[in-house]
């Protein structure tokens, strides 16, 4: 069966009035205004008007987002100051004597680890950054799987999220076996991969938090580390060199120039990067390249296989920017060291270099990241107990990421 012209042309007219709000029988005034309205969306101005009208609304929609974000994320001095103290505190816990001997000390030690650990989640967890809270959540959920171990030596959770501790458990030895608590202990405290080493984790990303608001630059992240859970089923990958012979040997020389790199990167988030200032920041960029090379030309022939890892990584991640240190001058060889054109970097826009050291996740933030692992490794030596990172820098831990300040 065939559809007429009559037939077609009133249907039409039927969907323009429907989506434009006209009646065919409106009289006069409802036909032109279907008329005009037509008018309108054939020429192009109804839908110039309408993309008008959503791009403003979607600007007010974001406009209020970035607020309610910001005032989501302030910084917190106190919290930022409590994470310091205990991560100085818990990383402090590793250097310890660890024999029945010393009992005495390392009692004077766990208590400062619980009250340095009490202040900094007491503060945390009342924060107003929705992300230091976060962070208290979850350091509180990790020491909520530890609270058998904490039990044994006299150490109990509080409903309050912070801790005690009994001196008579802490120093009781088993009268039958004469066993002490050293081994419990050490498991706790002792040692990348303890409890200690993954709480400091914490309080680095605490502290990066609460000092940076809502802005995070490696600038200001004295703790450069990520969040985020691995599996105790992770393993390094095979991608990286084999070289080395000791995963635990230490090396002096490597760590030196991991943190003489470390204050490098921290720099170039200091100064003013800009256009106005182009001198300035090829010289501390020049710096960087210099320690950077440095850094890998030794770490690659360290004994420690980690440590040759963990360079291999940061090769990686420079090599993976390679087309934007172009754009500024920078060269990565063939085996991944650095090289700078003065005239060509000092012809380039700044805003390339304030790209790679400005911001979450940036360039720089990861950079410091790779060479807080380095750093790690090569200082920590024999306490990894041949403990192993996944390409990503991370241990099995409970949703804790892998950081260590060099400089404090």
């Amino acid at each position: 069966m065939g559809i007429s012209l009559g037939g077609l042309n009133s249907g039409i007219s039927d969907t323009y009035s429907a989506l434009l709000g006209g009646s065919a029988s409106g009289g006069d005034v409802g036909g032109s205004s279907l008329l005009t309205d037509y008018a309108s969306i054939k020429n192009g101005s109804y839908g110039k008007m309408m993309k008008s009208y959503y791009s403003k609304v979607k600007e007010e929609d974001e406009s209020d987002s970035s607020k309610g974000s910001s005032k989501k994320k302030e910084t917190d001095a106190a919290s930022a100051s409590a994470a310091r103290k205990f991560y100085e505190t818990a990383t402090g816990m590793n250097a310890l004597d660890y024999s029945a001997d010393n009992i005495d000390e390392l009692y004077d030690k766990v208590k400062a680890f619980v009250k340095d650990y009490n202040s900094m989640m007491t503060n945390a967890s009342k924060s107003k950054n929705s992300d230091v809270k976060a962070q208290a959540d979850a350091l509180n959920d990790y020491t909520y799987q530890n609270y058998k171990l904490f039990s044994k030596i006299g150490i109990t959770m509080n409903s309050d999220r912070t801790l005690s501790i009994d001196e008579d458990t802490f120093k009781k030895v088993n009268e039958k076996t004469g066993a002490t608590n050293v081994p419990t202990l050490t498991t706790l405290f002792k040692g990348i991969g303890s409890f200690a080493d993954k709480a400091a984790d914490r309080a680095s990303t605490i502290y990066r938090k609460a000092g940076e608001g809502e802005e995070v630059t490696s600038a200001k992240a004295k703790y450069a580390g990520t969040t985020g859970s691995t599996s105790s089923s992770d393993k390094t990958d095979g991608t990286s060199s084999n070289v080395g012979t000791s995963k635990t040997a230490k090396d002096a020389a490597s760590a030196k120039l991991a943190s003489a790199l470390y204050k490098s990167v921290e720099k170039m988030g200091t100064i003013s990067i800009g256009n106005d200032n182009k001198s300035g920041v090829y010289n501390v960029f020049s710096t960087l390249i210099d320690d950077y090379n440095a850094l890998i030309k030794k770490s690659s022939e360290s004994e420690n296989s980690n440590v040759i890892k963990q360079t291999d990584y940061l090769k990686d991640l420079v090599n993976s920017n390679k087309s934007a240190f172009a754009k500024m001058g920078i060269t990565v060889k063939s085996d991944k060291t650095l090289s700078i054109d003065e005239e060509k970097f000092k012809d380039s826009d700044m805003s390339n270099v304030k790209n790679l050291f400005t911001g979450a996740y940036s360039f720089a933030e990861k950079m410091t990241d790779r060479i807080n692992q380095i750093y790690r490794y090569a200082t920590q030596g024999d306490s990894l107990n041949s403990q192993t990172y996944t390409s990503h820098g991370s241990y099995t831990a409970a949703g804790v990421g892998s950081s260590i300040d060099t400089v404090m």
